[in-house]
């Protein structure tokens, strides 16, 4: 695969170390969550190489040490109010592989969220190294775009800088919608949601199976469901 394509894998912080874990070492640490909330979701942009997963999208982004799904699955990020994902966990799986299944690709429990792309961008509780590496002006697969000024309407693609032209949604449709998705649940917007840095897990070998279908759109579970024997 050339290298351009696809997000690098992390090779160091605390992603690296929790880089395809065993299924026995995943159930360990997350024994103490087994009952909380799961949404689970096909991200498309996976895909398989000689037995080897790749994401050659932007959401979820784990550039930065840090996993953020802040461009995709924008109908999913208005299911809850902003306050109400904390400690809420995401599961990311493939499209059915060669054997019928949907392969585990991310997995994490959220611990920051934030209503709009500028306030992600000024809080100080994410690195400033963070935010450049997942930097939609200046990297490929940035999924947190930059604002112009620290003030302005934080909804509106005017007040941002626009993704470099190599991006994979430098199209206006579709970074427009990164800043203000208003097609949502209730009425809400999307919100942005950050994982915590110890319950954030990364798969580019199969180790998990979906235990179940998951539909278009996104699945409801507790992790019990989601890691159980099958």
């Amino acid at each position: 695969m050339n290298k351009d394509t696809y997000q690098a894998m992390p090779r160091e912080g605390k992603l690296a170390q929790n880089l395809n874990l065993t299924a026995e070492m995943l159930l360990e640490i997350t024994a103490p969550f087994q009952h909380e909330l799961v949404y689970s979701y096909v991200v498309d942009t996976v895909k398989y190489h000689k037995r080897r997963l790749y994401q050659g999208g932007s959401g979820p982004n784990y550039q930065g040490d840090l996993i953020t799904l802040c461009s995709c699955k924008h109908r999913m990020r208005t299911a809850r109010d902003v306050d109400s994902w904390d400690g809420v966990w995401i599961a990311g799986y493939t499209s059915r592989s060669h054997y019928g299944e949907h392969d585990l690709f991310y997995l994490m429990r959220i611990s920051q969220t934030f209503e709009s792309h500028r306030e992600l961008w000024f809080s100080d509780s994410i690195p400033e190294e963070t935010k450049i590496a997942k930097a939609a002006h200046l990297e490929k697969f940035g999924d947190v775009y930059q604002p112009k000024t620290e003030s302005g309407d934080p909804y509106s693609f005017r007040h941002y800088l626009p993704p470099c032209k190599i991006h994979v949604h430098c199209s206006p449709h579709l970074w427009h919608k990164d800043i203000k998705y208003d097609s949502g649940y209730g009425g809400r917007l999307s919100v942005l949601l950050v994982g915590d840095q110890e319950l954030s897990f990364l798969w580019d070998e199969p180790v998990f199976a979906s235990p179940f279908d998951i539909p278009r759109g996104h699945k409801k579970k507790t992790l019990s469901d989601l890691l159980s024997p099958h």
